[in-house]
């Protein structure tokens, strides 16, 4: 392998903003086997529970199902499968479950607790590291020892989980039930980015791929937002589609008592480089290019 793609992406200059993964519900699974490049697809669990995971996602469409494990061979509780169901987002939901066996299941009511109208007051933020290796090498390479130092920081939150997307950004970091994805981190950088999110705050902005119950195009206008007016507290900036397509969209953003308009394209840039380690297909760069009416647009 001549280059690991996040340092291909890194050296050409790749931006990491509005790129998060777009999915406000999660259901973490846990299972501390060693892991496939399909990981849930490939999960050594009784024929029952696939068919459940496809009935909930059918149910909740922006639903992703991750494999969680403190790590290899070590389960959070001897005996017990922990599993947890997550709405992003502003008005979070964290649900904990405690099963004996994979086989329990598909009797969870993972759709009624995700769709309840009620959040959660302040749930504590917990953190899952990919380093999924099999699906791409940089998440093992890079991945393993930012997962290693967020569990020395704060082990009972601290998770090690599959594929996130993305792996040129890796090491991929995303922290729930906010919702906010990070990449390019170092080990150097957890304690930090820790205490930020417990204080309510985003950590440097620089590094963060977007908030995953959000559009891409609304996260790259919130960032946008973000990286102007300084604003780093975790509610300070809102987003909300008003018409696009597949190229140009109008996005309304709502920080600091005042609502801007921005306009958002999706531009590729004029390079091209390997997405995935092990590929030889090259892909063109994708940037966002935001531009602000100029009523309040970013003052």
């Amino acid at each position: 392998m001549s280059a690991f793609c996040s340092q291909l992406a890194r050296s050409h200059g790749v931006s990491p903003a509005g790129t998060a993964t777009e999915a406000a519900h999660w259901l973490l699974i846990e299972d501390p086997s060693p892991w496939g490049e399909s990981a849930v697809e490939e999960a050594d669990w009784s024929a029952a529970v696939q068919p459940a995971l496809e009935q909930w996602q059918a149910a909740v469409p922006d639903l992703r199902v991750q494999l969680i494990r403190r790590g290899l061979g070590t389960w959070d509780t001897p005996g017990r499968i922990r599993c947890v169901a997550v709405r992003a987002g502003g008005e979070p939901v964290v649900h904990d479950w405690s099963l004996e066996a994979y086989d329990d299941l598909p009797a969870l009511d993972v759709p009624g607790v995700l769709t309840a109208t009620v959040g959660d007051d302040d749930p504590d933020p917990f953190v899952l590291t990919c380093v999924n290796g099999k699906r791409d090498a940089c998440c093992a390479k890079w991945g393993r020892p930012v997962a290693q130092a967020a569990a020395d920081v704060t082990p009972d939150a601290a998770w090690q989980t599959s594929h996130l997307g993305g792996h040129r950004f890796a090491p991929i970091i995303l922290v729930l039930p906010h919702g906010t994805q990070y990449g390019w981190l170092s080990p150097e950088d957890v304690p930090d980015l820790l205490s930020a999110h417990h204080r309510g705050r985003l950590f440097d902005l620089d590094r963060v791929r977007g908030q995953v119950d959000q559009p891409r195009p609304v996260q790259a206008a919130c960032l946008s937002l973000r990286a102007r007016l300084d604003l780093y507290d975790l509610t300070a900036v809102e987003g909300t589609v008003v018409e696009g397509d597949e190229g140009h969209w109008t996005i309304q953003v709502t920080a600091d008592g005042h609502t801007r308009t921005a306009h958002v394209q999706r531009r590729e840039r004029p390079v091209a480089f390997p997405h995935s380690c092990g590929s030889d297909e090259t892909k063109p760069d994708v940037e966002w290019m935001v531009n602000w009416d100029a009523s309040k647009g970013g003052d």
